[in-house]
């Protein structure tokens, strides 16, 4: 499916085709007047909240937002049964009923990575932002589209098919990270000829100030593993991207050199690692230095950070990486891969090591860290770091000033 659709919809009639659903009657909308609505879309969350990356993201800016006395009236909807329809998130009993009527003047915000509702609803949508309805959207990474190898060749299609519906909707863009903005502007340019008429934001990321407990749930952290020697911690889906098979073959080399320390891997099952998954479960280290928690609550998780030497960050391609700065809040060194998504966060005291390297040399930078550790937490840097309430903030001021423009207008 990958190799036909540049033949069933190349780049030009991508192109094309943006342009033409962009060419709207601006009668209405220029003269909208902010109704101060915001609808966000919650699709994905509302059907289930894998507590993965992007979900604690909607979920908290969610939240946070609908606390802040900025006046706007924050409605939540999703996807389903054919059409946009409000729903009583996180009251995931409730099945939505009223269908979406945006008015003039109402924002839509596309939180949620929706690949499918928004692609479907393209045509629909089309029509409300005819009417004086706003559209952004937020952008993750682009990894999809940029390392396909990393993904099935669904999620890859997908993704692609989600970037043009949204090309041809968006008033404007939040990203979670300055490369992913630029990233996403030479798309924009170089693949849909879309320069200034789309404003292109980037948000902070916030992260959870994770809660320290007594004692975490004994089937979810064995004491075995709070109590080893060293504890080298990564968290993150199990998905070819993150460098799980990289990290794994540098401990076993670790562990012929007769390294002692555990490896704690927290995180569900993702997507083409069934042969990862099998050398994990029948490992000879399985269960005595070498740990899998498919689910782990956040104290749990917390009580990890607290205990671990290092926490490793192998991913080859990141939008950001939220467990590094979970790390950092608590203290924890961590040791991370050369790439951009990393690097912005050089500021809190990081180790780095190279983007291309082999086993031996992750090898060597995990025994030289988890040495260093206890000097890596006294000299913990005190950098301010984000909340989900500046990650609001930005958002609904981003917005907010999209309904400056459309005032002025």
């Amino acid at each position: 499916m990958r190799f036909l659709l540049p033949v069933l919809s190349p780049h030009w009639l991508e192109r094309w085709r943006i342009a033409s659903a962009r060419r709207v009657d601006h009668g209405v909308s220029t003269q909208a007047e902010p109704s101060g609505r915001l609808l966000v879309d919650l699709t994905t969350i509302a059907r289930h909240d894998a507590r993965s990356g992007i979900q604690r993201v909607v979920r908290s800016t969610v939240t946070e937002m609908r606390s802040l006395p900025r006046g706007q009236d924050i409605q939540a909807v999703r996807y389903d049964r054919g059409a946009f329809r409000h729903t009583a998130w996180p009251a995931a009993d409730v099945t939505p009923d009223v269908i979406m009527s945006p008015r003039p003047g109402d924002v839509f915000l596309g939180l949620d990575l929706s690949f499918d509702a928004v692609r479907q609803q393209v045509r629909q949508l089309l029509r409300y932002k005819r009417h004086g309805t706003r559209f952004w959207f937020v952008v993750y990474d682009l990894l999809p589209l940029q390392s396909p190898q990393y993904f099935s060749a669904k999620v890859a299609v997908r993704f692609r098919w989600w970037l043009v519906a949204t090309a041809k909707l968006a008033d404007g863009y939040i990203c979670i990270s300055p490369h992913v903005a630029d990233e996403l502007r030479t798309v924009l340019t170089q693949r849909f000829a879309l320069r200034d008429e789309v404003a292109i934001e980037v948000m902070p990321m916030g992260f959870d100030i994770l809660p320290a407990g007594e004692q975490p749930a004994e089937e979810l952290a064995p004491t075995t593993v709070i109590r080893a020697k060293d504890v080298v911690l990564a968290v993150g889906t199990l998905e070819p991207r993150k460098g799980y098979g990289l990290l794994l073959d540098a401990f076993e080399l670790l562990w012929g050199r007769g390294f002692d320390a555990t490896l704690v891997i927290v995180g569900g099952s993702g997507w083409k690692t069934q042969a990862l998954q099998q050398r994990i479960l029948t490992h000879t280290d399985f269960r005595r230095r070498l740990h899998w928690l498919p689910t782990l609550d956040d104290t749990g998780l917390a009580r990890l950070y607290d205990c671990a030497s290092t926490l490793v960050a192998a991913s080859y391609g990141e939008g950001f990486g939220l467990p590094v700065l979970e790390a950092v809040a608590r203290g924890c060194p961590v040791l991370a891969r050369d790439i951009p998504a990393f690097r912005v966060h050089a500021r809190y005291g990081l180790r780095y090591f190279p983007a291309d390297a082999s086993p031996s040399q992750v090898a060597d930078a995990i025994a030289e860290t988890v040495r260093d550790s206890t000097a890596l937490r006294a000299s913990a840097s005190a950098a301010p770091l984000p909340r989900w309430r500046e990650t609001a903030d930005t958002i609904l001021g981003l917005l907010g000033h999209d309904f400056a423009v459309a005032t002025r207008e």
